[in-house]
């Protein structure tokens, strides 16, 4: 029993007094509010996306861990639409929120849950089945378990806390930094047996992702740590960051939060943690945008500390106190009309509100044209998912080297439907393609027979480069390699010919292309000597050598590999 004492216990939840009400009349309003609109809502890009993943379940995905994926396989299997992929995490949600309650241990309940309530974010991400939904709720678990750990740490704190790490590293990997911001503000604890048990045990927990990483050549690392970050410094990221981050937690409430957190005089050492969680978070990524664009709601986790400092400064000020009693009410429907407009189409020939209305007729009419024909969306993962959820029909992502690989690379796809005649949608102009005025919007797509396509064959550049001058011309060595040892033909039909392609990017804009030789079946696993020009323009470049197939465009066979382009 002594396990739930780290919990929420029943006389919180059940007590026979007016805060009972309250608390009863707080999460009726809120689950019963969820279900409604999840219910009615169409289901987002994204979410269709890690449905996919929960139809194929496994210990890691190109872009996240598997928890989220769990979520949607249990609740898929309650209700097959959209609220079964997304009571699940209605129900972390409400978890989550209660365990802000033990954690803030607020005597105005009611303050505390107009708190809650008027944080934006909290309604959206509240319903959606997104990696962000189980982090919250193992991160509120974890710090909930970490107030109890620096008040008295024992063994089975420590067990808990390993568990939790790894759960929430299992949801996303955002995990590392609620971690280490909260380690740095108490070095003390390295000190300790028990934070090398914590640390021992929770990588021991996380020993099948880990292998799963390994065994697919890190996918997750290399997207996150490296793809993501091939863009020069844009000032319009960080400005973007600064600009949005106060109404994530608002539409009022972020600077209510932020004044809270400022000013608030800690007096534990859990506050100085949080506090230190607060602007660490907020810090650590407005750092990441001079790498590159940070999602708004990346700083979720900011959260929980966001609450706390709120409830308690609010509780002892009464004049910002009454500034929020004031602007509540506009908060909440500011708030309720924004999910009104996700849930209902009001506005049905306004491009902005197409990414929440219409999906599902959209898919509906590609499927008519189709029939039973696999679906290939050119470089589009999001796309693909949404036409299986709401057609129930094979659909899968073509990724050519002006999109990006994703989970449908891990599925090998093309292996599954090579040989077989399918439906391409283009991502770009394709005036020849079949146009098709579908509402709500109209879409070309072209049928390919007997599809070809050859992204699993490895590409390898045998001749350093390093430096070329503006249009120099070079020879260099490549070879092509069937690593997997799967059989493929590039000679087997006549009307899908492949041919050597290479390009040179800068940042992620393709300079130049330029399709060379036609590659036969004796030229893999052996040095092949092409030809290749340097862009007129100098700078940094990325070349890739790829395989370009019929009528698509050439797709990832090597790295990227970086080259400096000199003005003569």
């Amino acid at each position: 029993m002594y396990i739930f004492n780290y919990f929420p216990s029943k006389d919180l939840i059940f007590m026979k007094n007016n805060s009972s009400q309250i608390k009863i009349f707080f999460f009726s309003f809120w689950i019963l509010g969820l279900i409604l609109q999840a219910f009615f809502t169409e289901i987002m890009d994204d979410e269709a996306y890690y449905w996919m993943y929960s139809r194929q379940l496994a210990w890691g995905y190109f872009d996240h861990p598997p928890v989220i994926a769990v979520f949607i396989k249990l609740g898929y299997a309650l209700f097959q639409n959209e609220l079964g992929v997304r009571i699940i995490s209605i129900l972390s949600i409400a978890f989550s929120i209660n365990i802000w309650e033990k954690i803030v241990q607020p005597k105005q309940l009611k303050l505390f849950y107009m708190i809650i309530l008027s944080v934006g974010i909290l309604h959206f991400i509240g319903f959606m089945a997104i990696p962000d939904t189980p982090l919250l709720l193992f991160a509120s678990i974890y710090l909930l378990l970490f107030k109890k750990f620096l008040e008295k740490p024992d063994w089975i704190l420590s067990t808990l806390l390993a568990i939790t790490i790894a759960l929430m590293m299992l949801s996303k990997y955002h995990a590392v930094l609620i971690v280490g911001l909260t380690i740095l503000p108490n070095l003390k604890l390295l000190k300790t047996p028990y934070f090398w048990f914590i640390a021992i045990a929770s990588v021991g927990l996380l020993t099948p992702h880990i292998l799963w990483q390994f065994n697919t050549d890190f996918p997750s690392i290399k997207y996150h740590l490296f793809d993501r970050s091939t863009k020069a410094y844009q000032i319009t990221n960080t400005l973007e960051y600064l600009g949005t981050q106060p109404f994530i937690l608002g539409p009022f409430t972020g600077v209510i939060f932020l004044i809270s957190a400022w000013k608030y005089k800690i007096k534990t050492s859990f506050e100085y943690t949080l506090k230190f969680l607060f602007f660490g978070g907020y810090l650590f990524f407005l750092i990441m945008t001079f790498k590159g664009r940070a999602e708004a709601h990346w700083t979720l986790f900011v959260i929980i500390p966001a609450v706390y400092f709120g409830y308690y400064y609010l509780s002892e000020t009464e004049k910002l106190r009454n500034i929020f009693y004031k602007l509540f009410p506009i908060t909440m429907v500011l708030i309720l009309a924004a999910r009104l407009v996700v849930a209902v189409n009001f506005f049905p020939n306004t491009p902005f509100f197409a990414n929440f209305h219409g999906k599902k007729l959209w898919f509906q009419n590609i499927q008519k044209k189709a029939g039973d024909l696999p679906v290939a969306f050119m470089n589009s993962y999001q796309k693909a998912s949404l036409y299986q959820f709401y057609t129930q029909k094979s659909g899968f992502s073509l990724n050519s080297i002006y999109g990006r690989k994703n989970q449908f690379d891990i599925w090998k796809v093309e292996d599954k439907f090579r040989n077989q005649d399918i439906v391409l949608i283009p991502n770009y102009d394709a005036k020849n393609y079949e146009l098709v005025n579908a509402k709500p919007k109209p879409f070309r797509y072209k049928i390919i027979k007997n599809f070809q396509a050859f992204s699993k064959i490895e590409i390898d550049v045998l001749t350093p480069i390093k430096t070329l001058n503006v249009l120099e011309k070079i020879d260099i060595e490549i070879q092509l390699k069937n690593s997997e040892n799967d059989f493929v033909d590039f000679e087997l039909d006549s009307n899908q010919v492949s041919y050597i392609t290479y390009s040179f990017f800068k940042e992620n804009r393709n300079f130049k292309s330029k399709r060379l030789m036609r590659i036969s079946n004796e030229m893999l696993n052996k040095a092949t000597r092409i030809s290749i020009e340097a862009p007129k323009e100098s700078g940094n470049f990325g070349l890739y050598i790829s395989i370009s197939t019929g009528v698509l465009p050439a797709t990832f066979n090597s790295r990227r590999y970086p080259i400096e382009v000199l003005s003569n």
